[in-house]
């Protein structure tokens, strides 16, 4: 394994040094094996580990070609281990960390059609009982993720795998504050964002989703 880990960040450092973009191919296995003085399973090994983390891929008759730089990879394996509430609760003040700074991205870089989009999807009438809590979940999940699509960033981009999970564990929460009612203040909220992004009223913009953010503020958070 540690030969492997050696090999992977050699295979790195070409990539870095002899300036292989995306598409571009990487010497065989074989030739690997021989470069770096290992067996090939070593470099199968260390190859893998490459792919799990996005960097490169192989297909047959093809060879070994170098993805498009994407952090996503690596922000997905922490999402599986986010288990106890103390976790979640601090996945949340994350959010609440992260969410104005993307806010003010999407101000400056969201094209006008894109917002309006959003804006339609918000307008629409939730429907009653447990569905609005259904839908009001699956709206939430579209305008946060649009946000974060808009900023345009890639680094924020990537780590919507944990703004899902978030999501899903909201969604999965028996009881408590997930209830008609909340949903429904949380889409006027969206709808009140995006309205003022739209008016070019970033403060009033930031002011609601402050709010918004709070409206299922982990038990026992400040």
């Amino acid at each position: 394994m540690i030969q492997a880990r050696r090999v992977a960040g050699a295979i790195q450092e070409i990539i870095r040094a002899e300036r292989i973009g995306p598409g571009g191919r990487l010497p065989t296995e074989h030739a690997l094996a021989r470069r770096f003085r290992v067996s090939r399973p070593i470099v199968r090994e260390a190859i893998q580990a490459l792919k799990a983390l996005g960097v490169v891929e192989s297909r047959q008759k093809v060879g070994l070609r170098v993805l498009p730089f994407d952090p996503a990879p690596l922000f997905d394996h922490v999402i599986p281990r986010l288990r106890t509430d103390e976790e979640r609760a601090e996945l949340y003040e994350f959010r609440c960390l992260l969410e104005p700074a993307v806010l003010r991205l999407a101000a400056r870089r969201a094209p006008r059609k894109d917002l309006e989009d959003i804006e339609r999807l918000l307008e629409i009438p939730l429907p009653a009982g447990r569905a609005a809590i259904r839908e009001g979940i699956a709206r939430d999940v579209a305008f946060h993720e649009g946000l974060w699509k808009l900023a345009r960033n890639r680094f924020v981009w990537s780590l919507r795998g944990l703004l899902l999970r978030y999501f899903a564990d909201l969604e999965q929460r028996p009881g408590g504050r997930v209830t008609e009612q909340a949903m429904r203040r949380a889409n006027a909220q969206h709808l009140s964002i995006v309205r003022a992004l739209l008016a070019g009223d970033l403060a009033r913009a930031g002011r609601a989703l402050e709010r918004n953010l709070g409206v299922f503020r982990p038990e026992g958070r400040p």
